[in-house]
């Protein structure tokens, strides 16, 4: 049989008959020998639960000394790498995004109403008094903090804030996020090359980010007092953060949904102090027919050197995933339904493996290429290849056969004798026939069976759709078919 390119690097948005392509729970690995190709196609982590909290949903989380710190619900947590979790205290809020910085004494927290402050105290979990009520809470004691913060940011042992509604950052005195007054006064600077306002705070590289709704600036600490930053010259972006949750660290950059000076939203990166396109067309016409995109979350991590970063839309539920590595998108989701988001919500790197959080439950999962469902539950690996046509003529297939790899069953089970299911489309892409299921091996039947389908019929184009519900391995190499165009013979 002839080998054909039956996968490609788009995806289905504005139009299947020019893309029908779709790559779901996979994604792309180049393999610069071309062993057998030169790119193959694997299923991405699965996810086996960590521990689940009593409270949730999981709001924010950060590592410190290898502890977990998490808020789930309105509780703060500590949790050991064996998955041992201590309540440490309370919060007003149960449900917003909580934003978690520390500065190596303290751990700060921000949710949009409140801000909150603990004391780390090595080998053991002492809450510091902050209010009049003297118990663990709400920072109180300095009425210069802004109310309100939703984000937090540290440098050089500051403490930084933004004030919402407005373009001001607030500045904590060093290593006291405590302390937000000098000589009776707020310390306090305001985003000054853009009259936006200012919508969150990051650090990158040892330089302040101020991110508008409209702009970008960059501060950097010139030692000054009693605010130490002072904005770079020249670096000031006209782009917006069209998702105050979408921003991510990946691959020693920053990556967030942007919306550019024409008001459309594109995924961007940081090169330096340049904002650099990532998402393609396809992606940004799906994106621009959402009902928003404002409460996109985004999580990272990374698999045998590929750095991922998904991003999730909550309202329109579909989840994305860019590989930067490759530098393509894919889909993910959780469950066998045709269009749904991926169950994970918050990412983390703790004990020098990959964590995510439940965005409906208090479950924190471990992320595991040997594992193949979500919790238990049936991942959906779904390929649709390109458009496969003989120029306008109408061509015939006698077999069509993906090179996968076979003989991966479970013992026992759903999965111990594993099935790839074939679809075909013949009007471009538009609907898909009957189901057509073939076996993939039980455990150790390497040689047979093989994924082959015969006797598809004849069509000016096909486009082909593969799914795998299984919960074994997935590795697709590449595809061959034997043809017939006209009254030609079998090639």
């Amino acid at each position: 049989m002839k080998q054909v390119k039956l996968f490609g690097e788009g995806f289905n948005a504005y139009s299947a008959v020019v893309s029908r392509q779709r790559r779901l729970n996979c994604f792309y690995d180049f393999r610069k020998d071309g062993d057998k190709d030169q790119a193959i196609l694997r299923g991405t982590p699965g996810a086996v639960r960590f521990l689940t909290l009593p409270t949730y949903p999981v709001r924010g989380w950060r590592v410190v000394n290898n502890t977990l710190y998490v808020v789930s619900g309105s509780v703060l947590y500590s949790v050991t790498t064996a998955g041992v979790s201590t309540v440490l205290g309370y919060l007003t809020n149960s449900s917003s995004v909580v934003v978690m910085q520390d500065n190596g004494v303290q751990l700060m927290m921000v949710d949009g109403s409140k801000s909150y402050c603990y004391t780390l105290v090595t080998g053991t979990y002492n809450q510091t008094s902050l209010n009049t009520a003297g118990s663990f809470g709400a920072i109180t004691a300095d009425a210069n903090l802004p109310s309100g913060a939703t984000t937090v940011a540290f440098l050089d042992g500051f403490m930084i804030v933004n004030r919402p509604n407005s373009r001001q950052y607030y500045v904590s005195g060093q290593y006291d996020c405590t302390l937000w007054t000098a000589s009776s006064l707020p310390i306090y600077a305001t985003k000054e090359n853009s009259s936006d306002l200012l919508v969150a705070v990051d650090v990158f590289n040892g330089t302040l980010v101020l991110w508008g709704a409209q702009s970008i600036e960059f501060w950097q600490d010139v030692g000054t007092s009693p605010v130490p930053f002072s904005r770079v010259n020249g670096s000031s972006q006209t782009w917006g953060l069209s998702a105050v949750s979408s921003r991510a660290f990946l691959n020693n950059t920053m990556i967030f949904l942007g919306q550019n000076p024409q008001g459309g939203v594109q995924v961007m990166m940081l090169n330096g102090y340049s904002p650099i396109r990532v998402s393609n067309s396809d992606l940004e016409n799906l994106m621009a027919s959402f009902t928003t995109v404002a409460d996109a979350t985004a999580l990272t991590y990374i698999v045998d050197g590929h750095p991922m970063y998904q991003l999730n839309f909550p309202t329109a539920n579909r989840s994305f995933l860019y590989d930067a590595l490759t530098g393509l998108w894919q889909e993910v989701q959780t469950g066998t339904a045709l269009i749904n988001r991926h169950f994970g919500n918050l990412g983390i790197a703790f004990n020098a493996k990959n964590y995510i959080a439940d965005y409906a439950s208090g479950n924190i999962y471990q992320l595991r290429t040997d594992v193949y469902t979500d919790n238990g539950t049936p991942i959906k690996r779904q390929v649709i290849t390109r458009h496969i046509h003989g120029g306008g003529n109408e061509i015939g297939i006698s077999e069509l056969w993906i090179d996968m790899e076979t003989g991966v069953g479970l013992q026992s089970g759903q999965g111990s004798n594993p099935q790839v299911m074939l679809q075909v489309s013949r009007d471009n892409g538009r609907t898909f026939g009957p189901e057509k299921w073939v076996l993939i091996g039980a455990v150790g039947q390497y040689l047979s069976p093989r994924a082959i389908w015969r006797r598809l019929g004849a069509a000016r184009d096909f486009v082909f759709q593969f799914t795998m519900t299984d919960p074994v391995k997935f590795t697709i190499i590449n595809g061959s078919m034997r043809t017939r165009q006209g009254e030609g013979e079998d090639g």
